[in-house]
């Protein structure tokens, strides 16, 4: 009904009146590659553990897409942003955060959940696996970063952290705080390593740390990029008189009480990600306890931290892509142009199904890292940053698509998150590392012998049944060319073209990986004699690949096929 006293024909309701997005809606249960993820890697569960972890999940679900989804929306408008308050009503510095209730309300929503945290639920009677884990991530960046997923990263290595290098005294005094059930703080762990002067760079940095007689140890420097800055931080330091690059945890009140010595100067003004917020810091003789073996803290930052930070790069890159894809295809379900749906357009169907089949496979491969993570496989070594970089960019290209979908209302930052969602995939193609220096992370990798040789371990049990499928041979072809492709670039190219080139090579190993993965998919449902969707996904990403992203599809392939472009826009 109109709200308007006229009744004039213009001022009636049109095609996107009754449009209100998926708000409201059971995310988990939208999503059907998620569903297939959690049903697949806990195959071997007992059927309690199952039927338990699938219940939490979907309760999440319900919960991102409804008063989580609110939260997001309220505590991004202006006047809600998070502040820093320097000095208490009578003059002391206290260099505190503030958030809006909203803000408040959406931590302690998914910290009370258990999202990073249920182990130390004491209801909660199974293990809290890497599917269970990160589905609960997965399912969160759905609303884009939203002052929560950050945090939850950061706080989820800082709990790793001190389950496995944190002295029993820091497990006793620590944990509870970061993870025990019933804690006031809500994912307020913090990182902070960049410096200026050092960016990835890390053995560049300045801040120097000293010894105590106490055997604590005293930092002085400075911190440019400090994340969610809260209760307690891991962050480095030179050890004084070295070149060793120790890793410390510094908490934000001293054991006496008082405000350890640190100077927040300001927030940082970030495109994206500013749900919680990132600023700058002065350590002046900052109190601080070394975390782990002094002279493994590069080796400790990486293996604990920046892996696990990595990790939720990109699943929350292809959770962030997967709302975008949901708001496009609802979008078109309203929209109409020139006297037809848009959804009648060849062209629009084409960018939808794309962005579709982008970000069911990459949903997949993540999965498949996370558990190749969970397993200690060397692999992992590989795909942990391939995908950090590939999920990110990604995503970024996936939010643009959703946004020129909806033309003029795409850039409408209170018509839908799709703004937000593109500013927050920016900022995750730079946190934890440009494209530059890790593709260069994954080059590495990819020269090591016995990585390399885990990864085509990989492809190949992934690809193991592709003879007894003819529907694959498309697929399995072009996986072909491209292994051959990737294998000439790491064996047989000269180390300056390699390091010219990194970016093309992860590219072509990421093509390869989800190739491997499409066809394992379709072959797992072929195998069971079961009608696959999954077919259509291979065969649709094969094109894709053997074209080139912006080609033209050809009239044989899947985007001519009435049956694949349903699959598609249904999915």
């Amino acid at each position: 009904m109109s709200h308007h006293i006229s009744e004039h024909p213009s001022l009636q309701p049109f095609d996107i009146s009754e449009y209100k997005g998926v708000r409201g809606k059971n995310f988990y249960e939208m999503d059907p590659a998620l569903q297939r993820m959690v049903h697949r890697y806990s195959e071997s569960y007992t059927s309690e553990h199952k039927k338990a972890m699938e219940d939490h999940i979907r309760k999440y679900g319900e919960l991102v897409g409804g008063i989580l989804d609110e939260l997001t929306e309220e505590c991004h408008k202006e006047g809600k942003y998070g502040e820093v308050v320097k000095y208490d009503r009578t003059g002391k510095r206290i260099d505190f955060i503030k958030y809006s209730e909203e803000q408040k309300l959406a931590r302690k929503i998914s910290y009370d959940h258990g999202v990073v945290n249920l182990d130390f639920h004491p209801e909660w009677k199974f293990d809290f696996t890497h599917i269970h884990r990160y589905a609960l991530t997965y399912l969160m960046n759905m609303n884009g970063e939203g002052g929560v997923a950050c945090p939850l990263a950061m706080t989820d290595g800082i709990i790793l952290a001190l389950k496995k290098i944190g002295t029993e005294e820091q497990k006793k005094k620590y944990l509870p705080l970061v993870a025990g059930k019933g804690s006031s703080s809500h994912f307020m762990a913090g990182q902070y390593v960049t410096e200026r002067v050092g960016g990835s760079n890390v053995s560049a940095n300045r801040t120097i740390a000293k010894k105590l007689p106490s055997g604590k140890w005293e930092l002085t420097g400075e911190k440019w990029f400090c994340s969610n800055p809260g209760d307690l931080w891991v962050t480095t330091a030179k050890m004084e008189g070295t070149n060793t690059v120790g890793m410390f945890l510094v908490p934000r009140i001293k054991e006496n009480g008082e405000l350890n010595g640190h100077h927040i100067l300001r927030k940082k003004d970030i495109i994206g990600s500013r749900g919680k917020l990132t600023v700058e810091i002065i350590y002046d003789r900052v109190e601080a306890e070394e975390f782990g073996r002094p002279g493994h803290g590069l080796v400790n930052l990486i293996r604990y931290i920046i892996k696990t930070s990595r990790l939720h790069v990109g699943l929350g890159s292809s959770g962030n892509a997967r709302r975008s894809v949901m708001e496009a295809s609802e979008y078109a379900k309203y929209r109409t142009a020139y006297g037809k749906k848009i959804l009648e357009f060849p062209s629009f169907t084409k960018t939808l199904a794309e962005m579709q089949i982008l970000q069911t496979g990459n949903c997949f491969v993540n999965f498949r890292s996370a558990n190749l993570a969970e397993k200690g496989d060397d692999a992992a070594e590989i795909t942990v940053p391939l995908l950090k970089y590939k999920s990110s960019s990604q995503a970024s290209y996936i939010t643009q698509k959703a946004i020129l979908t909806l033309g003029g209302n795409g850039i409408i930052g209170d018509f839908s998150p799709l703004p937000r969602l593109h500013n927050d995939s920016i900022i995750n193609e730079t946190w934890e590392g440009t494209h530059l220096i890790i593709t260069d992370h994954c080059l590495h990798a990819l020269q090591k012998p016995k990585v390399y040789t885990a990864f085509q371990t990989l492809l190949d049990d992934l690809t193991k049944k592709t003879n007894e499928y003819p529907e694959l041979k498309n697929a399995f072809s072009v996986f072909q060319s491209k292994r051959k492709e990737l294998e000439d670039s790491v064996k047989n190219q000269s180390k300056e073209w390699k390091d010219m080139n990194r970016v093309y090579i992860a590219d072509v190993t990421y093509q390869v990986f989800l190739l491997a993965e499409f066809i394992e998919q379709a072959a797992h449902d072929l195998e069971k004699k079961l009608e696959t969707k999954y077919l259509h996904f291979a065969n649709g990403y094969t094109e894709m690949v053997r074209d080139g992203l912006e080609a033209p599809r050809q009239k044989e392939g899947v985007f001519f096929d009435p049956k694949a472009i349903e699959t598609f826009l249904s999915f």
